[in-house]
């Protein structure tokens, strides 16, 4: 059994875009997670979540063009230490345009 048969499961599905990124430092912003993230494969989409004052909340989701830049991505990124925090990515169903998080 390989690593990947491990993660999957009938609720989730093996081809992902999406990832929810969370314990982001409070000075990293979306143009700094997109820089950091691209490197794996294009961005459809990038939402960095924000209080009322426009400040961080220290979480973010990013939509993959496939499911190959989204893997390689969750396996490089989860665990990396980014400014003072380490980061936990994960998998995640697709956000939908329009839909507040």
């Amino acid at each position: 059994m390989s690593n990947d048969d491990n993660h999957r499961s009938p609720s989730c599905p093996s081809k992902f875009t999406s990832l929810y990124i969370a314990n982001l430092d409070a000075q990293v912003s979306e143009e700094m997670l997109i820089l950091m993230f691209s490197d794996f494969g294009k961005i459809e989409r990038s939402v960095l979540a924000k209080d009322f004052r426009g400040e961080s909340r220290g979480f973010a989701f990013i939509v993959f063009e496939n499911a190959d830049s989204a893997r390689q991505a969750m396996l490089h990124m989860n665990g990396r230490l980014i400014g003072q925090k380490i980061l936990y990515v994960e998998r995640t169903p697709k956000v939908e345009e329009g839909r507040d998080i």
